[in-house]
């Protein structure tokens, strides 16, 4: 306080003078600064006169300011009451540490995220573990539902496997296709395009399709040829000429068996899913399951 009673002394003006008395004291010895330094009439060293005045006025108006604040800080804080004290220090942390609360915070939600995504996949990984193997991997493609109470596909793949005892565990897909290929909308182009992008992803062992997805299918190339099967395998059992899907490809004019139709048969009844049609074909190249996937056909003739 004495500094600041000398501040006040130094411009000539008593301790309560006003802030706009303060402003045309340092205006009057800001004139006559620059009135010595026109006649060269300043010191030639050590601390001036107007830099020692220059210290009393910030020191002046830096007081009042600082009292200003403090003020407009106690008025602003007041509703909190007795809890006032404590509510200005919280919001001084706050103001002070902002950056670094708000990136402490992201810190600990980013951390909190990504274990709960640890600890959820490393179950799920521990789940799938414990379930029997895939005997059978299976896309439907075309206008296939299942059955609402089977709540995802894995639900569903189970219960497609019931009616095979000789088997415990399919897995499923259900992509839905529009069978109408002319006037599509832009919902049904849409569907058109999720699919393209599945079949060029997923590679299940067996395709269950309706007329119109085999017809676009068996013109892809994506098809296995099951001339050999058919003759060796199913020719037998199957006695309705129009289950026997052919085709021909861009690749080959000559009509080959590219789809077994299996939509009248009393199995086909049983299974959780509702449809149309259903044809299963088999994806080209499917080696590994192919002994399976013809032995899934066979049963529905049996």
């Amino acid at each position: 306080m004495d500094e600041l009673k000398k501040a006040y002394e130094l411009l000539g003006l008593p301790e309560n003078a006003s802030r706009e008395e303060v402003e045309k004291a340092f205006d009057i010895e800001l004139r006559k600064s620059r009135s010595r330094q026109n006649t060269n009439s300043t010191e030639a060293s050590g601390e001036s006169e107007f830099d020692q005045k220059l210290k009393a006025y910030k020191l002046i108006t830096g007081h009042e300011d600082r009292q200003k604040i403090e003020t407009m800080s106690r008025e602003r804080f007041e509703k909190w009451g007795k809890h006032a004290g404590t509510a200005q220090k919280l919001d001084d942390f706050f103001r002070i540490y902002k950056s670094r609360v708000i990136i402490g915070v992201l810190a600990a939600i980013i951390l909190i995220v990504g274990l709960t995504t640890y600890l959820n996949h490393r179950e799920e990984q521990q789940r799938l573990a414990s379930l029997p193997p895939i005997d059978l991997s299976m896309m439907f493609i075309g206008n296939f539902t299942s059955d609402p109470k089977y709540e995802n596909e894995e639900a569903l793949g189970f219960a497609m496997a019931e009616p095979f005892p000789e088997w415990s565990r399919f897995e499923t897909t259900i992509t839905y296709l529009p069978s109408k290929t002319e006037n599509m909308t832009s919902a049904d182009l849409a569907y058109q395009q999720k699919a393209m992008a599945l079949l060029s992803t997923e590679e299940p062992d067996i395709y269950i399709l309706d007329q119109a997805s085999f017809d676009w299918l068996s013109d892809g190339g994506i098809l296995e040829n099951l001339d050999t099967e058919y003759n060796d395998q199913l020719k037998t059992l199957i006695t309705n000429d129009s289950d026997v899907k052919k085709a021909q490809t861009k690749e080959d004019t000559q009509p080959h068996v590219y789809g077994i139709r299996v939509a009248d048969t009393t199995l086909a009844g049983q299974l959780p899913v509702a449809k149309e049609d259903m044809i299963i074909s088999l994806r080209i190249g499917s080696s590994e399951n192919k002994n399976k996937a013809i032995q899934f056909i066979k049963h529905f003739f049996e």
